[in-house]
């Protein structure tokens, strides 16, 4: 049996916007009726995400610093929270979501290929990742992500007519519905070890065993429910070595679906991670921060190196975003292994400013696409400073961002997760995360090369429209502001805690 907080409906009033949103979608994506109807529904999603922004933001405000069981069970044990870990991810969500918005108009308009249904499915994708920031029990959290999922699916293989969106599209499910047997698998191993399912009896259970036998009284159920969970939760965040599917799947999607992919699924997918093992397996953390560890050397080395082989912009950032998935794992780890290292704040505040610097340099590969090209090519940058100096500039911006490089808000976030790591004691993973923040570089320069130094060879670009100017400019300046002055946004994403990491 469960049981509502009496304020329930307040409490998850941007969840319940946002399904009606989507139902609404629905039912208009019915309706024969032309492209100016289609495009239509996407002013309104827009308008429904900057409305659920907005109502998340407020009843962060309202809680304050309080953790509340929106949903309960008759033992007591919440289901379904309401906290600024879960509101604070929510926002970052959001933001993602309305600026792929933004970018979606001209991909639609070049592709032919403005749908309602289009619209529905980020709106169910975004309520997904939503479930995902507030569930606090095992069963809770699997229905947000497979919500995501089932979304997210789809809208990789939208550009049904294009081989490359099917083939990645196809190995995206395939494997995501692998890793989501893993993690049934995991989580009725871990109910077997606990006898739980709520994270917070299963962080009791954990605690009590260990003091009364030691690290070894946990025994083997536990250790393999803990593995195979681990597995389904690195797959979501493509993390080596289960990344296999995110160049592809970058690759043949829709330039904006890949930009939307590459932020809010991996914040998601964070945020479940850090609930799991900060507020569910916190005790027990001697297992998992070497296995993470282990996985976060292995994702910045590998997302580095293969980034350098490739040719194609979209491949390039898909494999440095497995790196970048990489960093934030570092955080992790230093909140695992020493709370009061600032893991998790640090976590949180690399996520908000890769969303801004990421979806900036997928908005210019979206800038330069035109009927016939993706505009996905290094190729395509060829002069681009004198052909558009403007998108240059920018361009130059978010790579320098990427990078790592001041004073941007990418150097903030490094310097935060390295600072974290170092806090934690975790030397090994702040000096790989260092050198292969520098091996970056490399890559991104390549790019920077082909705008200033080799003479244009691509056509001009059909007209970016408004919509995508937008979504680069605010990108660029808070990229930039986040650079030149972090402290009010250090101080919010400050106030996501979770157990005893601060």
């Amino acid at each position: 049996m469960f049981s509502l907080n009496p304020a329930f409906w307040n409490l998850l009033s941007p969840e319940i916007i946002i399904v009606c949103f989507g139902v609404i979608f629905l039912l208009m994506s019915a309706v024969k009726a032309p492209d100016s109807f289609k495009e239509a529904i996407g002013w309104l999603s827009l308008l429904g995400f900057v409305l659920t922004l907005v109502l998340t933001l407020q009843v962060l405000w309202g809680i304050g610093t309080q953790r509340v069981a929106a949903l309960s069970t008759s033992a007591g044990y919440a289901s379904l929270v309401i906290d600024p870990f879960s509101q604070i991810f929510k926002a970052i969500i959001l933001i993602g979501a309305i600026v792929s918005v933004l970018l979606s108009f001209k991909s639609l308009r070049v592709n032919k290929a403005l749908t309602g249904e289009y619209f529905a499915l980020f709106t169910f994708a975004v309520f997904g990742m939503m479930v995902m920031a507030s569930g606090a029990d095992l069963l809770t959290l699997w229905v947000g992500l497979e919500t995501m999922a089932l979304s997210v699916y789809v809208l990789a293989a939208y550009l049904r007519r294009d081989e490359k969106s099917v083939e990645g599209a196809f190995k995206y499910f395939l494997l995501g519905a692998v890793s989501s047997g893993f993690y049934l698998y995991g989580a009725s191993f871990i109910y077997g070890a606990t006898g739980s399912v709520q994270l917070d009896a299963i962080r009791q259970t954990l605690a009590t065993r260990i003091a009364g036998g030691g690290i070894e009284a946990l025994g083997f159920p536990f250790i393999a429910g803990l593995v195979l969970l681990s597995v389904a939760l690195l797959f979501k965040a493509a993390l080596v070595p289960f990344h296999w599917w995110t160049p592809d799947a970058y690759e043949g999607a829709a330039t904006p679906i890949t930009g939307f992919m590459s932020v809010a699924p991996k914040a998601a997918a964070f945020a479940m991670m850090l609930r799991i093992f900060i507020e569910g397996l916190g005790p027990a953390s001697v297992f998992w921060v070497g296995l993470l560890s282990a996985v976060a050397v292995a994702t910045m080395i590998w997302g580095n190196i293969a980034a350098m082989l490739q040719d194609n912009v979209k491949r390039m950032l898909a494999y440095s975003s497995i790196a970048h998935a990489g960093y934030v794992l570092v955080a992790v780890a230093a909140a695992g292994s020493a709370p009061s290292s600032g893991g998790v704040s640090a976590a949180v505040f690399y996520l908000l400013a890769y969303l801004f610097m990421n979806l900036g340099a997928f908005g210019l590969v979206l800038y330069l696409e035109r009927d016939g090209s993706a505009g996905d090519k290094v190729s395509d940058f060829n002069g681009l400073i004198h052909r558009r100096p403007a998108a240059a500039i920018a361009m130059i911006i978010f790579l320098l961002s990427l990078g790592g490089i001041p004073p941007t808000a990418g150097f903030i976030g490094k310097f935060l997760v390295f600072k974290a790591a170092v806090n934690a004691g975790l030397y090994g993973l702040a000096v790989v995360l260092a050198v292969t923040s520098v091996i970056s570089l490399y890559y991104y320069y390549r790019i920077v090369m082909s705008m200033f130094l080799k003479e244009a060879e691509a056509k001009e670009p059909v007209s970016a429209g408004w919509p995508l100017g937008v979504a680069l400019s605010i990108s660029v300046v808070v990229v930039l502001g986040l650079g030149l002055y972090a402290q009010p946004v250090l101080d919010w994403t400050a106030k996501a805690m979770l157990g005893g990491a601060h």
